[in-house]
């Protein structure tokens, strides 16, 4: 029988997509790339708050793959989990450097998302 971890930490996947889904629009940006990402087959989404958490096994599949880090805002939440087990994102894209402003209006995410998602690629 597989436990709970082994169903969410196989590290299977080249390349984990881990984002910040924080409670502004670029938090909700990020985790909205996140899955658009993961759609256009660049990686699996992956949970970034098992990293933050200390979870052994989401931290470990961390360590082991290419990983895509998207952090909303400069506060870089995604990044300092990362550093806090001394992980190097392949990549690492931070919404607010692309042009967004952090706010709390989530009317224009799906415009805002698709911008974002173009500059990224």
């Amino acid at each position: 029988m597989l436990e709970e971890k082994d169903l969410c930490c196989n590290g299977s996947a080249k390349t984990l997509i881990l984002a910040c889904a924080g409670g502004s629009n670029t938090g909700q940006i990020s985790n909205k790339a996140m899955i658009e990402l993961e759609k256009r087959g660049m990686g699996n989404a992956y949970c970034l708050a098992g990293v933050g958490a200390d979870l052994s096994g989401f931290v470990e599949s961390a360590r082991a793959a290419n990983t895509i880090l998207i952090d909303g805002c400069p506060i870089g939440c995604g990044k300092k989990s990362f550093e806090k087990h001394g992980i190097t994102p392949t990549r690492y894209i931070v919404v607010t450097e692309l042009g967004i402003e952090k706010n709390h209006n989530f009317d224009n995410l799906e415009a805002e998302t698709e911008e974002a998602i173009r500059k990224m690629l």
